[in-house]
């Protein structure tokens, strides 16, 4: 069976802090896909989130690169454990400094990522000139099973804060397809405010929940039906039950224009350990 790497890395990630070992795992599959964050997300994206809530020595390695239906990709994801997690305090999303991407295709013409380039900095430098999009064309062993293409844009702000947007490319579509339809979504998502992108939602709800007895907070935009259900289960499982504001500011005013109503969220943590680990 092919397997999908993109989700099973979302839930290694949830499962690293209380791991009896320092995670070094291989996984081989699927790495870009339709319902799921793609390994370009994760690798620049949740990595980051992940040293933000203290696993310092999270990465993932893609060695290669597998689109649908046959995969034929494979990475390393490899993390530290903690004793305990820390509350965090995450409020000011700061302003936007840069924008980065990843542009890659697998067993397609050479030209196909610098049209999807073109399209996306064209749409992004009329709001920013720090733009950069990495070029990764595999072909050979690198390039996976199956052909196909994707995009991944994330956002770094003055405060560390990452917002991220990617799509896989459906079969037979046009490159500038696809670059308009994920410049839009992280258009929309920086739009909508918070620390926080939806996709992300769920990993940093979760390890709110597990802190110690303090008080974690954290700003966000609209959650999604995911996050809802999540936030239910939490309740459920560990008796955490979090604290919504909804905050509203008029349109246009200071430095957050348009970004009018966002959610604040806070929680006392269950109080997790990982009882593998020694204090220290």
């Amino acid at each position: 069976a092919v397997v999908s790497t993109q989700s099973t890395g979302e839930v290694l990630v949830c499962l690293a802090p209380f791991a009896k070992k320092k995670f070094n795992i291989t996984l081989h599959g699927i790495t870009h896909g339709m319902d799921h964050m793609n390994v370009d997300t994760v690798k620049h994206v949740t990595m980051a989130y992940c040293k933000k809530l203290g696993l310092h020595s999270a990465e993932l390695e893609i060695s290669r690169r597998g689109f649908p239906p046959l995969g034929g990709g494979t990475v390393r994801f490899s993390s530290n454990t903690l004793k305990i997690i820390k509350p965090l305090q995450w409020t000011d999303p700061g302003k936007i400094k840069r924008i980065r991407g990843v542009a890659s295709c697998s067993r397609m013409s050479p030209t196909t990522n610098p049209r999807v380039i073109d399209r996306s900095r064209g749409i992004l430098n009329s709001f920013l000139p720090d733009v950069y999009i990495y070029n990764e064309h595999l072909k050979g062993a690198n390039s996976g099973k199956s052909s196909g293409h994707s995009l991944t844009l994330y956002t770094e702000s003055t405060t560390g804060v990452s917002i991220c947007a990617d799509c896989t490319a459906q079969p037979q579509s046009l490159p500038e397809d696809l670059a308009t339809e994920t410049t839009h979504q992280l258009l929309d998502t920086i739009h909508t405010g918070g620390c926080i992108d939806p996709s992300h939602q769920y990993l940093v709800l979760l390890f709110m929940a597990l802190t110690q007895s303090n008080v974690s907070t954290l700003r966000c935009g609209p959650l999604t039906p995911f996050s809802i259900s999540f936030l239910r289960n939490i309740k459920l499982f560990l008796g955490v039950v979090f604290k919504i504001k909804v905050e509203r500011e008029e349109e246009g005013s200071g430095s957050r224009r348009g970004l009018n109503t966002s959610l604040l969220l806070s929680c006392l943590g269950a109080g997790s350990e990982n009882m593998n680990r020694a204090m220290t």
